[in-house]
């Protein structure tokens, strides 16, 4: 979280409101009474000083908003309708968004937003856009408690350079053709999940439920070898992964209009082993790519043959999965900056080349300390899934929805 649907409901909302005005003021110090109030974040704006913010952005009219995966970014001219001459990129991470005041925030499954006090907690960077003209102010802010998000400057081109030139296509702007989707899956070792995963091969813009329900949807298990699918299944895969992203975006993100038939509203249980009952059948959890992964073994089915005879260029090692991290306690949940050891702090602070083609998920991975992970379980969803080869009996519906 936030993943496409999310982060292109934050597009249309910046281009509602931002559109054709200046950004008379900029304020790069946190605000609203967190712990680092009145600091310039130098993790989310690596490499960046309150100086670089002012003079690229201060002053500038917005031209366009525009997204491309889970990257958002807004062009600024010096001239109403003019010439490109700076973007500035948002990346949401885990918890990051942008709150328009006088407006809903958005609305996340696994963190809320207060924006009863202006500016909210936890605002990192602030915007405050008119129309030259000294009309109404329009006020918006980045906001980020575990910070994960990145704020960065681009020319005005912003693919000639990371993270947007790193990026495979997007499933909503640029579908990759099924044709290449299914030479690029045959390539490949990994599970299915772990290829959607990474921003880089197949589509952007993919997380963790977007993967899952694509699976779920495909009626492939998330597990399953990307260069074992049948013709068919490959094609299911690419044709969920439009579909999905489509209808989540026609949605604007709001879970409460998502299809009633989605794994969604049934899988947000804090679960990360285990099963458990729902109407949908029996949803099993487990570790796949590194993530935690919900699925349905009477529905999902294990790979059913190769979906062409293109070489393999992966190797076993490359297509393992990434050990899966360390569950946050749910005392760190509330307030996760207050509890950053001090020297992961430190070392957080002199990071300033950032991948942002990875998941969001694998990046917390790379930069929170891991316990050694649990013995794997071996082929455990192959034995799941032939236990459970028949449909399950509905034992009663418990509803996962929370607000």
């Amino acid at each position: 979280m936030p993943e496409l649907p999310e982060v292109e409901a934050q597009r249309c909302t910046l281009e509602a409101v931002a559109l054709n005005t200046r950004i008379a003021l900029l304020v790069a110090n946190e605000q609203g009474g967190g712990p680092r109030d009145g600091e310039f974040d130098d993790k989310i704006m690596a490499g960046l000083t309150p100086g670089d913010l002012a003079t690229s952005v201060q002053g500038r009219w917005v031209l366009a908003v525009k997204r491309r995966g889970k990257q958002l970014w807004v062009e600024l001219g010096d001239t109403k309708g003019g010439a490109c001459q700076a973007c500035l990129l948002l990346h949401f991470g885990m918890t990051g968004a942008v709150i328009v005041r006088g407006m809903d925030a958005p609305q996340y499954k696994s963190f809320s937003i207060d924006t009863s006090v202006w500016p909210p907690r936890f605002t990192k960077l602030e915007l405050v856009l008119d129309d030259g003209k000294g009309g109404a102010e329009v006020f918006m802010a980045f906001t980020d408690p575990r910070r994960f998000g990145r704020i960065l400057l681009r020319g005005a081109d912003p693919f000639t350079s990371p993270p947007l030139n790193a990026l495979a296509a997007d499933p909503i702007a640029d579908p990759l053709p099924l044709d290449e989707f299914r030479v690029r899956m045959s390539r490949s070792k990994a599970p299915v999940k772990a290829v959607l995963l990474d921003q880089s091969k197949v589509f952007c813009g993919v997380g963790n439920w977007v993967a899952d329900e694509v699976c779920y949807q495909a009626a492939v298990l998330p597990s399953a070898p990307c260069n074992e699918l049948s013709d068919e299944q490959t094609a299911a895969v690419h044709a969920q992964v439009l579909a999905v992203c489509k209808a989540a975006c026609a949605a604007n993100a709001d879970s409460e209009r998502f299809p009633p038939g989605w794994m969604f509203h049934q899988r947000w249980q804090n679960q990360t082993s285990g099963s458990m009952d729902s109407p949908l059948g029996r949803i099993h959890f487990d570790t796949v790519g590194g993530r935690t992964t919900a699925f349905v073994p009477a529905k999902q089915k294990k790979a059913q043959g190769a979906s062409n005879n293109a070489p393999l260029v992966e190797t076993a090692a490359a297509a393992k999965p990434a050990k899966p991290k360390k569950r946050k306690a749910k005392a760190e949940e509330a307030d996760d900056e207050k509890v950053a050891p001090a020297a992961e702090e430190a070392a957080t602070r002199s990071k300033v080349e950032v991948d942002l083609t990875l998941d969001d998920e694998d990046e917390e991975a790379r930069t929170k300390p891991v316990a050694k992970p649990k013995p794997k379980r071996a082929k455990k969803e192959a034995e799941v899934a032939e236990a459970e080869e028949k449909p399950t009996v509905t034992r009663g519906k418990r509803s996962s929805r929370a607000k």
